[in-house]
């Protein structure tokens, strides 16, 4: 196993809320965290918790999260890794009632990174794991299933490492 660093149970407790799409432009705050920043939408509400800052606004969040690897990850792992993801974020799924609803390869911070959707109700949770080293960084968005969110593009192609 490479993802030891894994960890949806604690970040569940955490996530209460999805993406908004009302911000304009211009309309968006610096979010930092220990080691990497993000843009959220100007007027959301952050918090910091020791590996982790959320934004939210009622039922949407914004949110990255950081967990240690148990062994280095390079590029080379990318193909091997979606195996594991893939079937975790199955699981986490059907822990929450949803579906895995979408997969795509995007790119954060200038990495290649894994990304996944699934469906819960009325609301889509996209993730997007972000895997350096031994660092894994999960980037977080809740949104309204008939939201395009602007907020969840911008954390990705905003997130970078410190």
């Amino acid at each position: 196993m490479i993802l030891a660093g894994f960890c949806i149970a604690g970040f569940w407790g955490a996530a209460c809320g999805g993406a908004h799409t009302g911000a304009g432009a211009g309309d968006w705050q610096t979010v930092g965290g220990r080691g990497f920043s993000f843009e959220a939408p100007a007027g959301w509400k952050v918090a910091r918790a020791e590996r982790r800052v959320t934004a939210t606004h009622d039922s949407e969040l914004v949110q990255v999260a950081t967990f240690p690897l148990l062994k280095p990850y390079d590029a080379r792992l990318f193909g091997r890794v979606a195996v594991e993801l893939r079937s975790r974020m199955r699981e986490i799924a059907g822990q929450t009632n949803g579906h895995l609803s979408g997969e795509r390869t995007v790119t954060a911070d200038g990495v290649r990174s894994h990304a996944y959707d699934v469906t819960v109700g009325d609301h889509i949770d996209e993730y997007t794991f972000l895997l350096n080293g031994k660092r894994e960084y999960l980037l977080l968005c809740r949104r309204s299933s008939e939201d395009r969110a602007a907020a969840c593009s911008r954390l990705v192609t905003s997130f970078s490492r410190a």
